[in-house]
């Protein structure tokens, strides 16, 4: 039986469901149900990665923007572990990770794969990139698997606090870094998004975001589809 080739307009569609799948789950998520990244993490991993068997939805519409690294600055030297994505909140309940999700003084438009290969964190032992920890979560941690056994470096750093990092009572942070990482990539990834008009019609528009991309980026180079 012959394959059907879905056509540019239906690989949009799918394009769109999955965006408008994101800012559902983000919405949950910034509701209090941090679970939500698993189903984040399938819907970018959906969109963005390749492998031998699969092609991406964005390969396969052939966008060639550029994407948002807002992370903090990555120094393999710093004798401490790094987490460039997230930043450290103390509060009523104790200390926990909290997700970029404002612009930082740190801002560039990467390729896609420089962007999506970036290192994330860095325990010491080992390192995560967005991909990682994408993959990570869509593939062994409930997004559309849940294995009796998680990969070992990743079961250091959301089940045994390889960050190291510690309150003055010796208490780890209360929640999953991993989590909040891939809320980070969801902002950047739909903000480049909304910056390049790529895809739906977002109902969040964000004019003053926008505004400060203009004055913060000089040039940038667009080849590729532009969905509309």
């Amino acid at each position: 039986m012959v394959k059907y080739k879905l056509n540019k307009d239906e690989l949009r569609e799918h394009f769109n469901d999955q965006l408008l799948d994101i800012e559902e789950a983000i919405e949950k998520f910034d509701n209090g149900n941090e679970k939500k990244a698993r189903q984040i993490a399938l819907d970018l991993r959906i969109i963005c990665h390749d492998t031998q068997n699969s092609k991406s939805l964005l390969k396969q519409l052939n966008l060639n923007i550029f994407f948002l690294s807002n992370n903090g600055l990555y120094t393999p030297s710093n004798l401490l572990s790094s987490w460039t994505l997230l930043q450290i909140e103390f509060g009523p309940e104790g200390m926990s990770y909290k997700p970029n999700l404002e612009l930082s003084q740190r801002v560039f438009f990467s390729k896609f794969d420089d962007w999506w290969n970036e290192i994330i964190f860095d325990d010491k032992t080992n390192v995560f990139t967005r991909k990682d920890i994408v993959s990570y979560v869509a593939n062994q941690d409930g997004g559309a698997h849940v294995d009796p056994y998680l990969n070992e470096k990743y079961a250091k750093l959301v089940k045994h606090n390889s960050l190291g990092w510690e309150d003055e009572n010796g208490t780890a942070p209360n929640n999953n870094p991993a989590y909040q990482a891939i809320r980070a990539i969801a902002y950047e990834f739909l903000t480049s998004i909304r910056y390049f008009n790529v895809g739906y019609s977002t109902r969040k528009k964000e004019k003053t975001l926008i505004l400060k991309f203009v004055l913060k980026i000089r040039t940038v180079d667009i080849n590729g589809l532009i969905l509309r």
